[in-house]
């Protein structure tokens, strides 16, 4: 005995220092379960390529939180005040974005836009959504604070979104294992006291258990920090349920072993060793299989089945504390393990097992066609239909799943978790041809079935920026046209004026040439005529001058000798002076001649006065048609001549005006001539020599008279002179002036004509060009009204400096513009099965859509929660069945080797598979009428399938182990009766614990937890009655043969087997 326990301390110090070391080195379990939560795909599955090309979008949504806060107001719509209250509370977490982590968010206030797409058409709720910096903190202290901040007056907060609602997930599951661990202690410690009537017992077992389950996860979570160990939400609760549940399987045969061998009377030491070398046997050859099937988890792709792993490490840890700790216990206490009990006896048979098993063997073919019979229909209504909804998880008393609840009542279903779909190409994307391909595949998403609202780079806020589409352009175009139809109609009908005008100004110009032709001979005949006059005018003063002198002579002479003239000398005096009367009269003929000159040339003046008035007002009359004039180079040009023809008309009028007033002083001038030589003239007429004294006097009276006037005579042809000359240079002047005039009015009037030839050619195309516009405007209109008109252009110039346009570029477009979002709200639930399937058609949509263009070779993928569902789902499935063969594979490699037999694991495997199938259509329905859930959990199939194939190996392990136990002389049959009658307390005692083990999943309140758990206690119901009937039926046929009728004639039984 002290041999025995000296043996065994060692075993109980190392496990006790084990079990030490792996609490102190345990992580934090809440921490590496949220950490792990998130459940990891294959690198080329669809939502993980996304999620790649969405990490290429910066910090802005790179490793960050999708959190969503929203606002409602309980009863009746937001209030101004709740309005401002919301307002103000957004506030507080932009205006501090660093301090709270924000990344990039979306405000309800932001925009029209905005305001349109996070407020709620029934004016109840408002919704912001925000990206949160993971290296801010874990979502649980990201929600902490957040919640905290957004709390608002007069209004009801949530914080939600796919990260929160993960974690709150999490959460609910690790609530779940507490209840769980506690609920299963309390269970199998009653169990076992009802079954060994010891409460010794019992505790012992949960020790050894515990201690495997403490150690064994110590080991999971540092493997997992070290290496990255799979592991998952799911790890934790099924190492419980596992190890607790074989672990006090394994006790209960091994005590029942033990308490065996001390009813026979063998001693403790004894006892001890004979029941750890048969029990042991039986639990390492059940165990291993078990090990075996776990194990084989490790190879799966999906990350779910692959964490269920960690399980194989806890069986192995549990079979070596089992068969290192129980010894020590059992040589320890002996007989007072079982205290207070004082049977010893081993184990009762089994009636019901007994009963069911001769039956059987009996009537083999009739039990199996009974059993076929029963699990038909389950075999039919089985359902591949299954709920990935895992926000259907977390009970809608959870906050955040009331946040989702209410924006999937007050906005479309799928507006809390978005799809992404995202295009990668090769080359940016900044640029009319790609985002117009872009826009077409908005709009195309758009009127699929099933979306409800799309955001894109073109169209950011679900609805087109007007700017950037054909219409909004044709209209801008249109309404152009339509001014330019008008000023091109106003210049049509001045085009018809200036042709009407030009026609008269022609007209106009021709009676002007024609006039200032005139006015210019008529100049050059007043420059002649004056030229004359001028030179009789000198000649005149210069015989005056003559005159005057003679004159002046004469009356100094008569005053000198006056008193000494003879009548000779006064008879040749008086011939002189006749002589002189006649030159006078001659000169008085030629100042009249001379007046009568300058008479005509006045009225010549006033005649070219008049002519210079006409050409002066139809000078005017053209600068006025000519100002109405469209062509500018004609323009410039007629402008041109009239400038010419103006500057000729001032030389006119200012020559005119010389030649007038020196014409009137000239006429003056000739009249006083014309008395002056009156006077002379009446003068020599008058004296005599009849008294020659007194005719001297007269004479001398005469003379000084005549030189009186020939002096007047002398300074009127003086005036006459110098008037002829100034009109002379006046005429002269004239006569160029005019000259010019006729040259410009020759050219006025071939510019004039030339006006009038090609005005109507102006006016015909004129209106040929509004004819034009018209036609234009009326076509540019007709295609603005039409569908055609819906197309997205951006110009180069809005693509540069358009705000809008670039402020949704940043959104829509990586940081390097070479990959596009595009965000889908679906009007479902993202979570469901529908919609998971939809999303990854809208993505193959997408690819088809963009074959054939610049994008057709770019990468197309979609991300999103419901992305990921459909990934999951064919991820899981796929895996399933791989998953499956793997484990059946390896569980029946090992009962190969423990049963011996080929045809015995085909027996064992394919009666867990018809419990299999029969639990889940019967948790199905148990679950449709009593949960009201139309599918299981997705992951229910697989948690249930290992649980059951696993511990009904277990079982029957039990139960082939005690066939092979037994005398090997008697019949199979024998055999399998005596094996199923002995184990089948053992087996019906562990479905019962292994049972309630599962059921205390079900305060867990998570429906996938109590799915499962409904489905292995339903499966290991079905294995209760399943197993005897089978293994024994199997077992008769096999090595006993076909049980023929009588009627048959045959006298042997046709055997597949050598009897044992």
């Amino acid at each position: 005995m002290k041999k025995l326990l000296k043996n065994h301390l060692g075993a109980l110090i190392a496990g006790v220092l084990i079990l030490v070391i792996s609490l102190v080195a345990l992580p934090n379990v809440d921490s590496l379960t949220r950490a792990h939560s998130e459940i990891s795909l294959p690198s080329n599955v669809e939502s993980e390529a996304a999620k790649l090309i969405k990490n290429e979008w910066g910090n802005k949504k790179k490793n960050t939180y999708e959190v969503a806060v929203v606002f409602n107001k309980k009863s009746g719509k937001l209030t101004e005040t709740d309005q401002g209250n919301i307002e103000a509370s957004i506030d507080r977490l932009t205006s501090n974005q660093k301090k709270y982590g924000i990344k990039d968010y979306l405000a309800p206030q932001n925009n029209i836009a905005t305001k349109k797409l996070l407020k709620s058409k029934d004016g109840t709720t408002w919704v912001m959504q925000m990206n949160i910096a993971k290296s801010h903190g874990s979502i649980s202290q990201v929600y902490d604070e957040i919640n905290k901040v957004v709390k608002t007056s007069g209004v009801r907060t949530y914080v939600t979104g796919a990260d929160v609602l993960n974690n709150d997930f999490t959460s609910s599951i690790q609530e779940g294992i507490k209840k769980t661990e506690l609920i299963t202690v309390v269970f199998i410690f009653i169990v076992l006291i009802i079954v060994f009537r010891s409460p010794v017992v019992p505790l012992v077992s949960l020790l050894t258990v515990g201690v495997s389950f403490l150690v064994s996860f110590s080991i999971v979570a540092n493997l997992v920090n070290q290496v990255n160990f799979p592991f998952s939400n799911f790890t934790q609760v099924f190492m419980v349920i596992v190890l607790f549940g074989i672990g006090t399987d394994y006790n209960i045969l091994l005590y029942n072993h033990f308490k065996e061998y001390l009813g026979n009377g063998l001693g403790v030491a004894e006892a001890t060793k004979d029941s750890i070398k048969k029990a042991s046997r039986t639990i390492l050859y059940s165990g291993s299989s078990i090990l075996i099937g776990f194990s084989a988890l490790g190879l799966a792709n999906f990350s779910v089945y692959r964490s269920a792993s960690g399980v194989a490490v806890g069986v192995l840890v549990l079979l070596i504390v089992l068969l290192t700790l129980n010894p020590f216990f059992m040589a320890t206490l002996g007989k007072k393990m079982f205290w207070p009990s004082k049977e010893f006896a081993g184990e009762k048979p089994s009636k019901m097992w007994h009963g069911i098993s001769s039956a059987t063997l009996k009537r083999p073919v009739v039990f199996l066609a009974a059993v076929a019979v029963v699990v038909a229909p389950f075999f039919v209504t089985y359902s591949n239909v299954f709920n990935y909804d895992d926000t259907a998880e977390i009970s809608d008393s959870v906050p955040s799943k009331q946040g989702l609840n209410l924006v999937q009542k007050h906005f479309s279903e799928g507006m809390a978790m978005p799809s992404y779909l995202y295009i990668k190409s090769d080359h940016t994307l900044d640029n009319e041809k790609d985002l117009k391909l872009i826009d077409e595949l908005t709009r195309k998403l758009r009127n699929s079935e099933g979306v409800d609202k799309v955001m894109s780079a073109t169209e950011p806020y679900n609805e087109k920026i007007k700017l950037l589409y054909v219409k909004k352009q044709l209209k801008s175009v249109t309404d152009g046209i339509a001014k330019l139809e008008k000023g091109v109609g106003k210049l049509t009908k001045g085009s018809e004026q200036v042709t009407s005008g030009a026609k008269k100004l022609a007209n106009g110009a021709d009676q002007l040439d024609e006039g200032t032709g005139t006015l210019s001979d008529e100049a050059k005949d007043l420059y002649t005529g004056t030229q004359t006059l001028t030179n009789g005018a000198k000649d005149l003063t210069a015989n005056m001058n003559t005159l005057v002198a003679g004159l002046d002579q004469l009356k100094s002479q008569l005053s000198e000798n006056a008193s000494s003239l003879n009548a000779d000398q006064l008879d040749q005096l008086s011939s002189g002076l006749t002589d002189l009367n006649s030159g006078l009269q001659s000169l008085q003929g030629q100042v009249g001649s001379l007046q009568t000159g300058l008479t005509n040339a006045k009225t010549a003046l006033t005649t070219a006065r008049t002519g210079f008035g006409t050409a002066s007002a139809a000078a005017g009359s053209l600068a006025s048609s000519i100002s109405k004039v469209s062509d500018p180079t004609l323009k410039a040009e007629l402008q041109k001549e009239l400038e010419t023809l103006n500057s000729g008309l001032g030389t006119v009028g200012s020559g005119l005006t010389t030649a007038r007033t020196a014409a009137t002083n000239m006429n003056s001038a000739a009249s006083g001539i014309q008395s002056a030589t009156g006077s002379l003239g009446s003068g020599t007429s008058a004296v005599s020599t009849a008294d020659l004294s007194t005719e001297v006097q007269q004479l001398q009276a005469a003379v000084d008279a005549l030189a009186t006037g020939a002096h007047k005579l002398y300074t009127g042809s003086n005036s006459l002179y110098s008037g002829l000359s100034k009109g002379m240079a006046g005429a002269l002047a004239l006569s160029q002036g005019a000259d010019k005039l006729q040259s410009g009015t020759s050219q006025l009037s071939s510019g004039a004509s030339k006006l009038a030839e090609n005005t109507p050619a102006i006016t015909s195309g004129l209106t040929a060009v509004n004819n034009g516009l018209v036609s234009a405007g009326s076509y540019l209109n007709g295609l603005r009204k039409s569908k055609a008109s819906d197309t997205f252009y951006v110009p180069s110039y809005v693509l540069k400096h358009n705000a809008d346009l670039q402020k949704s570029l940043k959104v829509f477009l990586s940081p390097d513009k070479k990959s596009a979002m595009i965000i889908i709200i679906l009007d479902s639930n993202p979570s469901s099965e529908s919609a998971a399937e939809h999303s990854q058609a809208l993505s193959a949509m997408a690819r088809k859509s963009l074959k054939g263009t610049d994008l057709g070779k770019a990468e197309v993928e979609m991300g999103g929660q419901s992305s990921t569902i459909e990934d999951t789902k064919n991820t899981a499935s796929g895996d399933f069945t791989r998953t499956m063969a793997i484990m059946l594979i390896g569980i029946g490699i090992a009962l190969i080797f423990v049963t011996r037999s080929l045809l015995q694991p085909i027996y064992i495997l394919g009666t867990l598979l018809l419990a299999y199938i029969s639990s889940l259509s019967i948790t199905r329905w148990v679950v449709s009428g009593v949960m009201g859930r139309s599918t299981l959990a997705w992951n229910v199939p697989f948690f249930t399938f290992i649980m059951l194939i696993a511990l009904g190996v277990d079982y029957s392990i039990f139960v082939m182990m005690r066939y092979r136990d037994s005398d090997p002389h008697a019949l199979s049959s024998a055999r399998i009766l005596e094996a199923c009658t002995v184990i089948g307390t053992v087996v019906i005692s562990a479905a019962v614990i292994l049972g309630g083990t599962f059921a205390a999943l079900i305060p867990s309140g998570v429906p996938t937890l109590i799915e499962v758990a409904i489905g292995v206690i339903i499966g290991l119901a079905i294995l209760v009655f399943l197993m005897p009937i089978n293994l024994s039926a199997s077992t008769k046929l096999t090595y006993e043969g076909f049980p023929w009728p009588k009627w048959a004639g045959r006298k042997k039984s046709l055997s597949f087997g050598k009897k044992s």
